[in-house]
């Protein structure tokens, strides 16, 4: 916080600046100004938080300072300080919004009391102003999201075609009658949200969505669409030469090339060659859907033997999955399913709509073994995604979703026992790279059942629970070493020292480096 101090006469200001114990109202900087034009100088450069101001001053004296002050709309709090009692000033003052009037000579305890007051003021108008911001933002954020559903819903071909649709494209944008459509599947979308993002799906939500705004705004207008976690339409309105099919691909392969530098994010990209109007757009969408199912998918490894052939069937193996539910036996069930994947991989060439064929025998299953348990699981729960592109992410998904069953009738886990074990676990590898994904791996239970014994069992959740044990770590190495915030933040397992940082801020209400400095100081 700054405090700015205008006076025409140096020993007045001295005074002013002596006789404060300036820290303990939480101002960290002064600054001081001879006259109204100076002062104004600062106030623009500096922004302080308070002003003590003297009224008779030669230039630009405090009645013409504080006019300036309402005209600019400066949030600062202005204390007048002047000798002569008049209501001339005074009334300048208040009209300034002057927090009080003191008259040559004060005491000490005067100006500490009208300090106080302009602090605590202050201090209210950010926290009002800050959640002033935040609802404007919500409801922003609420808006876009009401926006992007009601589009989502005409490009999925859930509703028909209606004036309201060219209004919502023209909202997010996209004004032209000649649009051209990108139809995006995030690869490894499940793995960057656990390890990268922490769980925080929003925040990779907003990453992406960022990073296509960076690279697509010098060729047009643009809009990220998501039908689902695992679809996104890219809607662009491009420019000029742009428009071409060939341009088209250029800046599509320029998008999917800056996620894959910035976050590590695999996409597969389907297009359609042709523009199209609002109306026609779910026909484009239809030929970016056709173009997207002949992607091959295939992940060969090293020296593996291509198996072309028939596509395994995943029917094939369910009475062993079967025998995995009966006998509650998790580690044999992954072991089915890798096994079923490692004879995809080994086909070399694997298209998207053949692993949609393995994605829907896997949800036969999962419908049948359900229906025989009783699982009080409704089908949405148990459906496989069927645009997962992924072997790895669909490899672990089935995984995941075949151990919620068996969990369902209590089959495969070991209750607080095993959430024990998991505390355990986290407590001596807290600086490692945990998440759900990596718990459920490791402990065989699904992500979903860890979080909710979790839960159950110690009143708070695995991610919150992994902070709190970070952060004791790091104010533990912040007070007692010299070790660089870089350092600390790696130790502790955050790759990005600005993501520990605000985590740390959060938890603590100030900077890894301010609680150093108020520890080391105390």
């Amino acid at each position: 916080m700054k405090v700015l101090i205008v006076d025409d006469e140096e020993h007045v200001r001295e005074g002013i600046d002596l006789a404060v114990e300036w820290e303990k109202f939480g101002i960290s900087e002064r600054l001081q100004a001879e006259d109204g034009r100076q002062a104004l100088d600062l106030l623009r450069l500096h922004k302080p938080a308070i002003m003590f101001c003297d009224m008779c001053m030669p230039g630009m004296d405090g009645t013409e300072l504080l006019r300036q002050l309402r005209e600019e709309a400066f949030d600062t709090q202005v204390i007048v300080v002047s000798g002569h009692d008049d209501y001339q000033y005074t009334r300048a003052a208040i009209r300034a919004n002057g927090l009080d009037y003191l008259l040559k000579p004060f005491s000490k305890r005067d100006l500490e009391q009208v300090l106080e007051q302009a602090v605590t003021a202050w201090k209210n108008r950010e926290i009002n102003l800050l959640e002033e911001r935040e609802t404007g933002f919500r409801i922003k954020r609420a808006d876009a999201l009401v926006d992007e559903q009601k589009l989502a819903a005409y490009l999925k071909g859930e509703s028909a075609f209606h004036e309201g649709v060219r209004g919502l494209l023209y909202k997010v944008g996209l004004s032209s009658e000649r649009l051209r459509v990108a139809l995006i599947l995030p690869c490894n979308r499940m793995d960057l949200v656990d390890r990268r993002f922490k769980g925080d799906r929003e925040l990779f939500v907003f990453a992406i969505n960022n990073i296509a705004h960076e690279t697509l705004r010098a060729y047009g207008a643009h809009y990220l669409c998501r039908f689902d976690d695992y679809q996104w339409i890219l809607l662009t309105d491009l420019a000029g030469s742009y428009r071409s099919a060939s341009e088209h691909r250029r800046c599509m392969e320029k998008v999917t090339k800056a996620w894959r530098d910035i976050l590590g994010l695999d996409t597969l990209i389907g297009m359609s060659d042709s523009e199209a109007d609002p109306a026609g757009l779910l026909g484009a969408i239809g030929e970016a859907r056709s173009a997207l199912l002949k992607s091959d998918i295939g992940e060969v490894s090293a020296g593996a033997e291509i198996a072309p052939g028939e596509l395994p069937r995943l029917t094939d193996q369910q009475f062993l999955l079967q025998t995995t539910l009966d006998n509650g036996n998790k580690a044999y069930a992954a072991e089915i399913i890798r096994s079923f994947v490692q004879r995809l991989r080994k086909r070399g060439t694997l298209r998207l709509k053949d692993l949609q064929a393995c994605t829907i025998e896997a949800n036969l299953l999962l419908e049948r073994a359900s229906r025989l348990m009783h699982s009080s699981k409704v089908a949405a729960d148990l459906l496989m995604p069927l645009w997962i592109s992924n072997l790895n992410e669909w490899e672990r998904t089935f995984i995941q979703h075949w151990w919620t069953l068996m969990e369902e009738q209590g089959q495969g886990g070991m209750g607080n026992r095993g959430m024990e074990a998991i505390r355990e676990y986290i407590e001596r590898h807290f600086h490692e790279d945990l998440s759900l994904s990596v718990l459920s791996e490791r402990f065989h239970f699904s992500p979903q059942y860890i979080a909710k014994k979790f839960k159950e069992l110690y009143n708070t959740t695995v991610m919150t629970a992994l902070t709190e044990l970070r952060m004791d770590k790091a104010r533990s190495l912040l007070r007692f070493t010299d070790k660089p915030v870089s350092e600390i933040a790696n130790s502790l397992g955050y790759d990005d020292e600005n993501y520990f940082g605000k985590v740390f801020k959060k938890q603590q209400g100030v900077s890894p480096l301010q609680f150093r400095k108020q520890h080391r100081d105390s």
